[in-house]
């Protein structure tokens, strides 16, 4: 896997949450699956602390969180570090993202709102117009804020937080979306189209070749024999 450098995160001031262990992990999450972190960087509490503006408990805390979500893990001789999955738990994660997203778009389609229908297409128009401005940061928090919208008007908050477990335990998208973002783009337009529509069997239908192309991109950049789609 094609290591990506470590940059400073955002100040977790500009998080929305409750507490500040909330708003370091919000940040922290962001930010590892936007790529920020590499997979197996360290990830140094003093650091942390000192680029979220914090003190060392909630920050402490925060990866203590993150950990039990399986985006970073516990090594010996080197601490804290973002977790670098192997090949078969990657294919176990898009497997599933296969089954339930497809699940939670069909049941968006059915009973999202208007609102949340124009919530949906500004996400879109915002993912669109960081494409198209090659702003290659903002594409993967802007993707994942525009898939987890559409789930969210599923009106299933268990289906979202399996959905989101997932997401979280593999971040992949940012190999998946730098191999294919054109693609990605067009696939996006045609699942938010489908919603607007209002058919449940054609928004299923995209998400799952969706991911199933994203699936591909990301796994071709892992180590490890390709293994037939079961």
């Amino acid at each position: 896997m094609t290591r990506q450098p470590v940059h400073p995160v955002q100040s977790a001031q500009a998080v929305p949450a409750v507490t500040k262990v909330e708003a370091a992990a919000a940040t922290l999450r962001a930010a590892i699956r936007a790529g920020r972190y590499a997979p197996g960087a360290r990830l140094i509490t003093r650091d942390l602390a000192g680029e979220l503006g914090m003190s060392l408990t909630p920050v402490r805390e925060a990866l203590y969180q993150l950990r039990a979500e399986g985006l970073v893990e516990h090594r010996p001789h080197r601490g804290t570090v973002v977790s670098d999955h192997s090949r078969k738990r990657a294919e176990e994660v898009y497997r599933l993202r296969a089954a339930l997203e497809p699940m939670a778009g069909a049941l968006a389609a059915e009973r999202a709102g208007e609102a949340d229908l124009a919530e949906v297409e500004q996400l879109l128009a915002d993912l669109t117009a960081a494409i198209e401005q090659g702003r290659t940061g903002d594409v993967p928090v802007l993707n994942a804020a525009l898939h987890r919208r559409i789930y969210a008007a599923s009106g299933s908050g268990l289906l979202v937080e399996f959905v989101d477990r997932l997401w979280n335990g593999v971040p992949y998208q940012t190999i998946s979306l730098g191999a294919r973002v054109a693609e990605s783009a067009a696939e996006h337009e045609r699942i938010v189209a489908a919603l607007r529509r209002r058919d449940a069997e054609a928004v299923a239908a995209e998400i799952r070749g969706h991911i199933e192309a994203g699936a591909a991109a990301a796994l071709s950049s892992l180590p490890g024999p390709v293994r037939p789609a079961p």
